[in-house]
């Protein structure tokens, strides 16, 4: 079984035949994907990526509920501030 994991995009490259070049940033790391399939993306939006193609454009409601299922850590606020010594 393969997961689709949602993330926000941060750039948008320029567009070849084959490829729409995007860095989508995820709770735990950053990406480059392909955007060919989601031609109305904007810089700002969430998409849904598998295998390295963004497949779908989905709000960020859905995104966070997403993510809070898939990565519940990466929301924690220890995910996000490194831990005191």
């Amino acid at each position: 079984m393969c997961i689709a994991v949602p993330g926000r995009v941060t750039a948008i490259g320029e567009p070849s035949p084959a490829m729409v070049p995007g860095e989508v940033t995820f709770p735990d790391r950053d990406l480059t994907v392909n955007l060919l399939m989601v031609p109305d993306v904007a810089v700002g939006d969430h998409v849904v990526v598998h295998s390295g193609y963004a497949i779908r454009i989905v709000s960020e409601a859905t995104a966070q509920a997403a993510t809070a299922l898939l990565c519940p850590d990466s929301l924690s606020p220890s995910a996000v501030e490194p831990a005191s010594e």
